[in-house]
């Protein structure tokens, strides 16, 4: 019997993601994804697809990092 694990994958700043595709990469789970959504990371919502950009992710994790 195989075991699957999610491993979290890049994210680029010049590309877009589904909202299922981001999370994986991201490796954000249900509650991890709406924190982040209440913080501010915009989706992209195109008929009933939904996206985010890389360069919106990652100018959230600069805007939130700590110092």
């Amino acid at each position: 019997m195989t075991t699957t694990t999610r491993t979290p994958g890049v994210i680029r700043e010049s590309e877009s993601y589904t909202v299922a595709e981001f999370r994986r990469r991201a490796g954000l789970g249900d509650f991890a994804f709406r924190e982040v959504r209440r913080a501010g990371l915009r989706i992209i919502a195109i008929g009933k697809k939904r996206y985010v950009l890389g360069k919106d992710w990652l100018e959230f994790l600069n805007d939130h990092a700590e110092t």
